[in-house]
C-alpha cells in the first residue's frame, strides 16, 4: 500500500505535491543483535533527522516560514516570474514537511503505545494544517487569473514548467476552488476532519481488549497479526476458534467503531458539497481527472466474474475436502507451504522473479535492500499491515510490514518494494513537483510484483505439490487484490451514498450493508460459502476505508498488473519500455491518459475480463494437478 500518509496535493493545494524520494545512498539499517539473527531490521530514521530534537528544531522552523507564505496573498499574479517565486516556495515549505511527518509517523507506527510519539505525529500534521491555511488562498488566486493568462505566464517563464501540471489541474476544477475566505475556511476545518481515521488507528491498534486463546497447547493473544497468521490454519477447529473469538471484539465495539466511521463519511460528503461535486466518488475522481466509468466498470465486471470467483470456492472446498465451507475457510492453503523464508532469502526469492524487468531494476532494488529503509520486525504496539511512505523526497522511500516467515509475507515485501521502486524512478525522472502519482497507478507496479513473484513460484516449482501451492497463491491474489477490494469498493460506495441521502448510518446498518455483499460475493445462497452474520462486522477491521475510495484502485491495478506482468514475462520489450515509462512519468499527465499510453484502458470491459481469463486457466491447471493426485 502507497499511503496517502501526507497526500498533499488532493488535501488543500492541487499543486502537486511530491512524494518520490531518489535512491539514496546506502544508510546502515539499525539492527538488534537478534534481529540481525533471525535476518529481520527496523528502519535508521537517521537520514531523516539525526535526533528528535532536530526534527522539533526544523518544525519551529517550518511554523516560522508559514507567515511568508501567507503574505504571498494577492502577489502570485503579478507576473510569471512572481507566480514562479511563489510557487518555488510554496514547494520546498511543502517538500520539508514531507520528510517532518514521515519521521513523526513513522515512529508513531512502529509503537503505538507511546504516547509521545503519537503526540510529535499530532504535532505535525498540525504543522501541515497550518501550511495548508497559509497557502488556502492559491487555488482560488490562480483559478481567478484564467486559462489564458497561466498559459502565457508558462509559456513566458520558464520556472513554471514543473508547476505546469498543477496549474492545469487547477485550472480545470475551477469551478469546485471556493473563494479565498471559503477556502481558509475550509482549510481551518482539515485537521478536525481528519480525526476520524486518527480516533480509529488508535483504538484498534492499542486499545481494543484482545482475547487470549490456546492454540496447539500455548497462550495466544489474538490481536490483527495473531488473526492473521492463525486463520490460515490446517486445522478448521482451530479456524472455527480463532474467528468465534476474534469478531466479537469487534462487534463489542460496532456503535463506537460505527460512530467514529459515520464522522468520517460525514466529513467527505460534506466537502463534496462545500465543493460542489455531485458525490464524495466524483469529488475522489476529480483530482486526477479518473473518468467515472472506471468505478462502474469495475464493479459492473466484477460482479459478472462472480461465478468465476465461486468456481474458485467450490475448487477449494473439493481440494480441501470441506462438505460445507465457511468463511473461516476462506484463508487456508490448498497445499503446505515447503518452507518458511528468512528475510534475506525472501529478498532473493523477489530479485529473481523480477528479471523480465531488467537488470538495472533488479540492481536499484539489491541496493535499496541493504539500506535500512524497512521495519520487518512484529512487535508489540505496531501499527497493523503494511505500506510504503514515500513522502522524503530528499531521503528515500521507508516500509512498514510484520515478516513472519510465511509465503504471504514474502509477496507483502514484493509488493511494497514494488511501490518503493516506483518513487524511485519516478524521482530520478522528475522534478519535486511531479514525482508524486496517482493511487490510480500507484498499485500497478505493487500488484505487478506480486504477479511476477507467483509466476516464478510456479515456473521453478519442484514437485506437484509445489506445483499446487504456487497455483493456489496466485489464485489467491486475484481473489484478494481484485474480487475482494471490489467488494470494498461497493461497501464503500453505498456507505457515502447512504450519507448523501440523510439515511442513518450505525455501525449496526454498516454491518448490514457489508454483510449483503459479503453473502453476495461468497455465494451464500448458492451454498458456496457459508457467512455467519458475525462476520458482517468486518467492515470494522479495514483501516482502507479511512482512505476515501483508494480500495477499488487495487483491483483496477491488478487488472492492469496482470496485463504487464503477462506481456513482460513473455519478453516484450517494448511494453517493457512502456511500462517504466508510466512509472517514470509521475503526475506530469494525468493518470488515466498515462496507462492508455502504456496500452490499456481501464474505462472498458476487457482489462477485467482478461483478468478472469487468467483466473480460469489457473483453475485448469490445478484442477489437472488436483485429478491427477486423486487419481481420476
Amino acid at each position: 500500500m502507497k499511503p496517502t500518509v501526507i497526500a498533499l496535493a488532493a488535501a488543500l493545494s492541487l499543486l502537486t505535491a511530491a512524494a518520490a524520494p531518489a535512491l539514496a545512498a546506502a544508510s546502515s539499517p539499525a539492527k538488534t543483535e537478534a534481529n540481525a539473527a533471525a535476518g529481520q531490521v527496523v528502519w535508521d530514521l537517521a537520514p531523516l533527522y539525526p535526533s528528535d530534537a532536530a526534527w522539533e528544531t526544523e518544525r519551529l522552523a517550518i511554523l516560522a516560514d508559514l507567515p511568508k507564505l501567507k503574505a504571498l496573498q494577492g502577489k502570485l499574479g503579478a507576473n510569471a516570474a512572481s507566480l514562479a517565486e511563489g510557487l518555488d516556495a510554496i514547494s520546498s515549505v511543502r517538500r520539508r514537511l514531507g520528510r517532518l511527518i514521515t519521521y513523526s509517523s513513522l515512529k508513531a507506527d512502529e509503537n503505538t503505545q507511546i504516547t509521545e510519539n503519537q503526540a510529535r505525529n499530532q504535532q505535525a500534521y498540525s504543522a501541515y494544517n497550518q501550511f495548508g491555511e497559509a497557502v488556502s488562498f492559491v487555488n482560488a488566486e490562480v483559478a481567478a487569473l484564467g486559462s489564458e493568462k497561466v498559459q502565457g505566464f508558462v509559456a513566458a517563464e520558464p520556472r513554471l514548467a514543473k508547476h505546469k501540471q498543477g496549474l492545469t489541474t487547477i485550472l480545470r476544477l475551477a469551478k469546485h476552488t471556493l473563494s479565498l475566505k471559503e477556502e481558509a475556511l475550509m482549510a481551518g476545518a482539515a485537521e478536525a476532519l481528519q480525526q476520524p481515521q486518527s480516533i480509529y488507528g488508535l483504538l484498534t491498534n492499542a486499545d481494543l481488549p484482545w482475547p487470549t486463546v490456546k492454540i496447539g497447547g500455548k497462550k495466544v493473544t489474538l490481536d490483527q497479526e495473531q488473526y492473521v497468521a492463525y486463520r490460515a490454519d490446517p486445522d478448521p477447529k482451530v479456524r472455527e476458534q480463532v474467528f468465534k473469538a476474534f469478531w466479537p471484539v469487534y462487534k463489542a465495539y460496532e456503535r463506537t467503531i460505527g460512530a467514529i466511521y459515520a464522522a468520517n463519511l460525514r466529513g467527505t460528503v460534506f466537502n463534496a458539497r462545500s465543493r460542489g461535486y455531485a458525490s464524495s466518488v466524483a469529488m475522489a475522481q476529480a483530482g486526477d481527472n479518473i473518468p467515472n466509468a472506471v468505478y462502474t466498470t469495475l464493479v459492473q465486471e466484477a460482479n459478472a466474474g462472480l461465478p468465476t470467483l465461486h468456481r474458485y470456492f467450490k475448487l477449494r472446498s473439493q481440494m480441501l475436502g470441506l462438505k460445507s465451507a465457511g468463511y473461516q475457510d476462506v484463508y487456508v492453503p490448498l497445499a503446505k507451504a515447503t518452507r518458511k523464508y528468512s528475510l534475506a532469502e525472501a529478498e532473493q526469492v523477489t530479485l529473481a522473479s523480477l528479471k523480465p524487468l531488467g537488470q538495472d531494476y533488479t540492481t536499484k532494488l539489491a541496493e535499496a535492500f541493504k539500506g535500512g529503509w524497512m521495519h520487518s520486525v512484529p512487535q508489540r504496539g505496531k501499527r497493523s499491515g503494511a505500506y510504503m511512505n514515500p513522502a522524503a523526497y530528499d531521503v528515500h522511500p521507508y516500509l512498514l510490514m510484520s515478516f513472519n516467515g510465511e509465503y504471504n509475507s514474502v509477496s507483502t515485501l514484493a509488493h511494497e518494494w514494488g511501490h518503493a521502486m516506483h518513487s524511485v524512478l519516478s524521482n530520478a525522472a522528475q522534478p519535486f513537483e511531479t514525482a508524486d502519482y496517482s493511487t490510480f497507478i500507484a498499485e500497478i507496479p505493487s500488484t505487478a510484483n506480486e504477479l511476477f513473484l507467483v509466476d516464478y513460484m510456479v515456473e521453478k516449482a519442484a514437485t506437484r505439490e509445489e506445483k499446487i501451492f504456487a497455483l493456489s497463491q496466485e489464485l489467491e491474489n486475484i481473489r484478494g487484490t481484485f474480487f475482494r477490494q471490489a467488494m470494498f469498493a461497493e461497501f464503500e460506495l453505498k456507505a457515502h451514498e447512504a450519507v448523501e441521502k440523510g439515511e442513518p448510518v450505525t455501525g449496526e446498518s454498516l454491518s448490514k450493508i457489508y454483510l449483503d455483499l459479503l453473502k453476495r460475493y461468497h455465494g451464500d445462497a448458492q451454498g458456496v460459502v457459508k457467512i455467519d452474520d458475525l462476520y458482517g462486522i468486518e467492515w470494522a477491521y479495514i483501516p482502507h476505508f479511512y482512505n476515501d475510495f483508494y480500495v477499488y484502485q487495487y483491483a483496477t491495478c491488478v487488472s492492469a498488473a496482470a496485463f504487464f506482468a503477462e506481456g513482460i514475462g513473455k519478453g516484450d520489450l517494448a511494453l517493457r519500455d512502456k511500462y517504466f515509462a508510466m512509472l517514470k512519468a509521475g503526475s506530469s499527465a494525468d493518470a488515466y491518459p498515462l496507462t492508455r499510453a502504456a496500452g490499456l484502458d481501464l474505462a472498458s470491459p476487457e482489462p477485467y475480463r482478461a483478468l478472469m481469463r487468467r483466473m480460469n486457466r489457473t483453475m485448469d491447471k490445478l484442477e489437472a494437478l488436483n485429478s491427477e493426485k486423486s487419481g481420476k
